[in-house]
């Protein structure tokens, strides 16, 4: 039997007989995207002129650092690392999207990996969401998105919920998300009680 064309990924909901607590996440963070060399390429009818399109492997590296204006999030996410595994589907015109699997992890000298949430994570590049604020619906170097995670061992009572807007691209190669003032994840932590 071949695998369904879009297969489905279970996310953490909410109960309507839990109790919650929600504090605000706002982070700052830098790293870089690495899409596979080894893509595979076909052409795909787009608006009214086919799109060269590729999908291939790729891997996201972020450390997370600055707790920013508003946020309640440093005491359950500390500084720690992000880093993503899935696939990308890109067009030419830089148009790209990314789906894969996350893990942000504490990282410390000498001492194992802890890791704190894990769960799916979507981008979407060469996107504007904000076109009312100036953004173009094709912005150039822009990439928006969400992840959705379960805490793990040091925070097993929350789940991440948080928006991503970052300056960078998603295609072949290595491409640096260095701008920390720019790159932003925000959004929830929701604690259940």
């Amino acid at each position: 039997m071949s695998s369904p064309a879009f297969p489905d990924v279970l996310i953490p909901g909410i109960s309507p007989s839990v109790k919650y607590c929600i504090f605000r996440v706002n982070r700052a963070f830098d790293g870089v995207f690495e899409g596979s060399e080894r893509a595979t390429s076909y052409t795909c009818g787009t608006g009214s002129a086919a799109k060269e399109t590729r999908r291939f492997p790729s891997s996201i590296t972020w450390r997370i650092t600055a707790a920013l204006d508003c946020d309640e999030s440093v005491s359950v996410l500390p500084t720690s690392q992000l880093t993503a595994k899935g696939a990308t589907i890109a067009r030419d015109d830089g148009f790209a999207h990314f789906i894969g699997k996350f893990s942000i992890v504490k990282k410390e000298q000498g001492k194992p990996d802890i890791a704190y949430f894990q769960g799916t994570m979507e981008l979407i590049g060469r996107s504007g969401s904000h076109q009312a604020l100036g953004e173009a619906c094709d912005e150039e170097e822009h990439i928006e998105g969400w992840l959705i995670g379960r805490g793990r061992r040091p925070a097993p009572n929350y789940t991440l919920r948080v928006a991503i807007v970052a300056k960078g691209k998603l295609a072949e190669g290595v491409h640096a998300f260095p701008d920390a003032s720019v790159n932003r994840i925000t959004g929830t932590l929701i604690q259940s009680l």
